[in-house]
């Protein structure tokens, strides 16, 4: 990993880590802050805490962890973030801005942001929640070559995240009596279960899109890590795509 994608993981977890504790310290006057389960309900904060939890344990694996902690667990360590950027980070992180602009462009701007929103949260902040979290994660994707999960252990964890959270928009219309999205009003029931069919949809779709992207920008996947004493000691080829494995 080159010096300066670690310090694109750390100006990242920075970025977001501003976006949370702005959004915490200001208060800012959004109907769905000072309601039932405040930001949480919402997959663009969602989406930023995710982002900002993966970003930030990226830097500190980079700089701190990979050089202090026995290679067995950092591979493990490794394993895990980069399942997390796989099946939650990147394609939630796209979906956020895809289904806000796409929205707000081509379906119905009042029902997703209304006009008086513009007066009550400044476009810069509007803009670091539903256009910045895509470019991040797509630099990302393109700057380092992942060890993805399994094309079904990336799906499962894509499933889970999706469904997690469609359950846990119902679980705040039972408990708190409101809907996360103004748009929810404005749809019956089956157009509810339209809408939210579209958005997971979508969700799949942007996986399956990262995943080939991640392919035809690294190639192959590489399925184990060479350890730091087999670089040092040169024992280390180079298998079919990309696969790493001792010299005889």
């Amino acid at each position: 990993m080159t010096t300066a994608t670690k310090l694109f993981h750390f100006f990242a977890g920075l970025y977001h880590l501003y976006f949370i504790s702005y959004a915490t310290i200001h208060e800012i006057a959004h109907p769905n802050y000072v309601s039932f389960a405040g930001r949480w309900k919402t997959l663009t904060f969602l989406s930023c805490m995710i982002n900002c939890w993966y970003f930030l344990a990226v830097f500190c694996h980079d700089f701190v962890l990979s050089f202090v902690l026995p290679e067995s667990i950092n591979k493990k360590i490794k394993k895990v973030l980069d399942g997390l950027f796989d099946g939650i980070v990147c394609p939630a992180a796209i979906l956020v801005v895809v289904a806000f602009w796409g929205l707000f462009y081509f379906y119905n701007r009042a029902a997703i942001w209304p006009l008086k929103m513009d007066a009550i949260i400044p476009p810069l902040y509007n803009h670091m929640m539903h256009t910045l979290l895509a470019p991040i994660a797509l630099i990302e994707l393109v700057l380092y070559r992942h060890h993805y999960l399994s094309l079904g252990g990336g799906l499962f964890l894509c499933t889970a995240y999706t469904g997690g959270y469609v359950a846990w928009l119902h679980v705040v219309r039972n408990i708190g009596g409101i809907w996360a999205y103004p748009i929810f009003y404005k749809l019956d029931f089956n157009g509810r279960v339209k809408f939210i069919g579209v958005i997971v949809a979508a969700m799949y779709v942007i996986f399956f899109a990262q995943h080939f992207l991640h392919q035809l920008v690294h190639g192959g996947e590489v399925e184990e890590t060479p350890s730091r004493k087999q670089i040092q000691t040169g024992k280390v080829t180079k298998g079919k795509k990309g696969k790493s494995r001792k010299a005889d």
